[in-house]
């Protein structure tokens, strides 16, 4: 099956992010479509997992901690202006909350001491840009 992509000036606003519309051959009116129908989806999630919290020797049992985790998109295409390669990255990250970033936690040691320590507080996670480039100057 042959797509053919529509002009730019088409109105971008009912269709979903990574999709473009197209004009299928024989059709009436244009579709969205995947422009890349093999790419997997992007799937970045918050996480809570009861963990036990451990610091040298100083332990805290049955902790919930957030977590962000899965996959975002990136891509690389080349352009006809300078430099001539636009690149999109964009990794799988946290937002913190806004009232209370950090949970603070007592570790109790082998000592009997306590060991003071924080906790980030993620509410909510998100693909945003990250940083890439080209990997030739690293």
């Amino acid at each position: 099956m042959h797509f053919m992509l529509l002009s730019a000036q088409t109105d971008e606003h009912f269709h979903l992010q990574g999709e473009v519309k197209v004009e299928e051959p024989g059709s009436c009116c244009p579709v969205c479509r995947k422009l890349f129908p093999g790419e997997p989806e992007a799937e970045c999630k918050r996480y809570v997992e009861v963990r036990n919290i451990t610091k040298g020797g100083c332990r805290l049992d049955n902790v919930e901690v957030s977590f962000c985790r899965g996959r975002c998109l990136s891509w690389t295409d080349v352009i006809m202006e300078e430099p001539h390669l636009r690149s999109e990255c964009e990794c799988c990250s946290y937002k913190l909350d806004l009232v209370k970033p950090v949970r603070f936690l007592s570790l109790q040691c082998d000592s009997g001491e306590s060991e003071q320590v924080f906790l980030p507080v993620i509410t909510s996670c998100e693909c945003t840009s990250c940083h890439g480039g080209d990997l030739s100057r690293r």
